[in-house]
């Protein structure tokens, strides 16, 4: 049966499909990531008390690796070109059940937030990973 720590969500992992999951940390503080990390090995702490972590082979990010569901007039707003590359919905809906089946069995670390600097505009956001440090 899988745990809870932290500050669970009433709006659950079933909500986006998610299933079979060992336990689950939820919104933990900084501090509380860095440790965990730490004990699953993730990375090392660094003076004066940084994380590190190794990334590669891949270091960085890609600007070309990036994609939006492309919803037809819905996404008339986007800029799309080289940065926004847009995505039909039936890919995403099969990467998405690749993501799933992936995240089955594992620990998963999640974080609520929202994104946007005014509180008039800002956007709810669910960031759910397999590493604590992502989170």
């Amino acid at each position: 049966m899988p745990q809870h720590f932290g500050q669970p969500s009433n709006y659950g992992l079933e909500h986006h499909g998610l299933s079979h999951f060992n336990d689950v940390y939820w919104n933990l503080q900084v501090s509380a990531l860095m440790e965990k990390a730490i004990q699953r090995g993730e990375g090392t702490l660094a003076e004066p008390g940084t994380l590190v972590v190794r990334t590669d082979p891949h270091t960085g990010r890609s600007p070309n690796d990036k994609f939006v569901v492309n919803y037809g007039e819905e996404s008339s707003d986007i800029w799309w070109g080289k940065v926004n590359q847009p995505l039909a919905p039936e890919k995403f809906e099969r990467l998405l059940l690749r993501v799933r089946a992936y995240l089955q069995g594992k620990d998963l670390f999640v974080l609520d937030a929202a994104a946007g600097a005014h509180p008039t505009y800002e956007l709810p956001i669910r960031l759910v990973s397999q590493n604590a440090w992502q989170t």
